[in-house]
């Protein structure tokens, strides 16, 4: 989605920091290596669950939010830090590829089936 939208990115965030340029996230590589990395707004990301903690809304939050006024702004007033305009062109279900099989026999007359079928069948061994 950020790539059509031409929006910069980042996945598997556990920790995110607003600084004055943008954004500095904290995300998870392989094998328990992390990378530090900084963005412009705006900007996706994914973040990994557990990265934040949640906090909950007390009663005197919520009394106040009651009355709090909502200003609408017009893409306009936010300059060009608005996003792109974008048009959703159709919504599909992608159609069924492909099928289960259950080999059967014994774990012998199986794996040597299965050997068949990735050798000829998906062209990967």
């Amino acid at each position: 989605m950020a790539e059509l939208l031409g929006l910069p990115h980042a996945s598997l965030i556990l920790h995110v920091e607003k600084t004055e340029a943008g954004l500095t996230v904290k995300r998870e590589l392989e094998e328990g290596w992390f990378q530090t990395i900084e963005l412009p707004l705006p900007a996706v990301l994914t973040i990994q669950s557990g990265g934040n903690k949640l906090r909950y809304a007390t009663l005197m939050g919520i009394k106040k939010a009651k009355t709090k006024e909502i200003r609408r702004v017009t893409s306009q007033e936010l300059g060009s830090a608005a996003a792109p305009v974008v048009f959703l062109d159709r919504v599909f279900a992608p159609q069924k590829q492909k099928s289960t099989q259950i080999l059967g026999g014994t774990p012998k007359e199986a794996a040597a089936a299965l050997v068949e079928k990735l050798k000829f069948e998906a062209r990967i061994l």
